[in-house]
């Protein structure tokens, strides 16, 4: 899969073994593939209305599926396994659109998403079959097709004898609350993870760099008290879940916005990692049951010392910790998901929480391609 920050593409190897109700998974190996600058900016192209273009989208999507699929390609011979070994890949795409508040059109509210890395593409160069297309069953649903990695949050985390928050911090972050008894998840997007601060690091180092490694630009600043405290006045940080956000809420326009009439800086980069710390510890006091007991967090925001040393000082009841601390690679965390969805798939089995999307009613999501 491909996330919001467009960086590279990640893959696993995951094995399943599945008796009865009980699931056990096993990573086997992962590989982070880049994406190449011109495909990148391609794709960014797509994210700004008024430039993109249906004609060069549908062109990205077949050239974005051959690359996923040599990302799979690449693994395999890294692992010296076959396509005949690998049942089937479960590939999320990348998003270029996601309509997650409902649209009047012709007399209907509708909402709508679009990833794009064709799964034809990757089924044929790979010789494998690809479920793809998981978000549009949970629209169809009723539901805002997000957020979805809760699926394997429910599987992993069911038996903590701990109410447990599992918090991802990719460009958006997202939270899964499992209570100690098991039942009663609540899921939803906290708001911006990394989007904001990768796109200001991009600004200030003029795309020498794409994030700021282990805070380290984020540590030379000052938090922007006023300027937080605008930001945290979004409204969807007081919309009640279930809900879902993405680039269109803090993507391009949110920048454009914000950069008015100040510059890409240390402070303001220091001041953006603070938004996205201060923003989940919020999302947690006005939305969950409980404060949780444990945060265990996965996705590229582990990465940076400052976000997570913020989410500490913002939850000083909770134990903040890493997914490897509980054998989980935090950057491959939703590529095992998309894994685990694609086999359901395959499996006629029921893989969207309801609880999360909002979905009227459960869904088996996704579509097959065959070689």
């Amino acid at each position: 899969m491909s996330g919001t920050s467009v960086d590279s593409i990640d893959a696993s190897v995951v094995g399943v073994n599945l008796i009865g109700d009980h699931v056990s998974i096993k990573t086997m190996a992962n590989i982070t593939y880049p994406i190449p600058d011109c495909i990148r900016k391609e794709i960014f192209t797509l994210f700004k209305d008024s430039s993109g273009s249906l004609r060069r989208m549908a062109a990205l999507n077949i050239r974005l599926g051959n690359l996923f699929a040599e990302a799979v390609l690449e693994l395999l011979k890294n692992t010296g396994l076959k396509p005949e070994d690998i049942d089937v890949i479960g590939s999320h795409g990348q998003t270029v659109y996601h309509v997650a508040e409902p649209l009047e059109l012709c007399g209907e509210e509708v909402r709508g998403t679009i990833q794009i890395g064709e799964a034809s593409a990757i089924a044929q160069k790979s010789g494998i079959p690809v479920v793809s297309d998981f978000r549009t069953a949970d629209v169809a649903a009723g539901g805002s097709g997000a957020p979805l990695v809760p699926f394997l949050d429910q599987i992993l985390f069911k038996d903590m004898s701990k109410n447990t928050a599992a918090q991802n911090l990719g460009g958006i972050g997202n939270v899964t609350w499992i209570p100690k008894e098991g039942e009663g998840v609540v899921a939803f997007d906290t708001g911006p993870g990394n989007m904001i601060i990768d796109a200001l690091v991009s600004i200030y180092t003029r795309g020498k760099l794409k994030y700021d490694k282990d805070g380290a630009i984020g540590k030379r600043g000052k938090v922007i008290d006023n300027l937080l405290n605008k930001w945290m006045e979004h409204p969807y940080l007081k919309k009640s879940p279930p809900k879902t956000t993405g680039r269109e809420e803090f993507g391009g326009r949110f920048l454009e916005e914000e950069l008015k009439d100040i510059k890409a800086n240390a402070d303001i980069i220091r001041t953006a990692e603070e938004f996205t710390a201060y923003s989940i510890a919020d999302s947690y006091k006005r939305f969950l049951p409980e404060e949780p007991e444990v945060v265990i967090v996965t996705g590229g925001g582990v990465h940076n010392s400052v976000i997570m040393d913020s989410l500490k000082k913002h939850l000083p009841r909770s134990i903040v910790e890493k997914g490897e601390d509980y054998g989980i690679d935090s950057d491959f965390k939703e590529a095992i998901a998309f894994a685990l969805m694609g086999l359901w798939t395959i499996l006629g089995k029921i893989n969207n929480v309801t609880a999360a999307t909002g979905a009227e009613h459960e869904a088996v999501m996704g579509k097959v391609s065959y070689p």
